[in-house]
């Protein structure tokens, strides 16, 4: 049996991409950019970078009908 944490990146993006643009540009690099306000979330593991997003959103919540929003990243 699989999870969506057999791939990092669907997960991340499936779960929080309405709220953060999601990116691993290279190993070991795990990025979550603020649709909002464009502040950088960034940690060395999938699993670091999930527990920021879920620390940054609980404290400041990213609205989820942004303008522009018609297109995935």
């Amino acid at each position: 049996m699989s999870s969506d944490w057999d791939d990092p990146m669907s997960a991340l993006q499936w779960h929080w991409g309405e709220a953060y643009i999601i990116a691993n540009p290279r190993p070991g690099i795990w990025l979550a950019v603020r649709r909002d306000d464009h502040q950088t979330l960034r940690d060395g593991t999938p699993l670091g970078l999930r527990d920021l997003i879920i620390a940054d959103y609980t404290a400041r919540p990213v609205p989820r009908d942004l303008p522009g929003r018609a297109c995935a990243e």
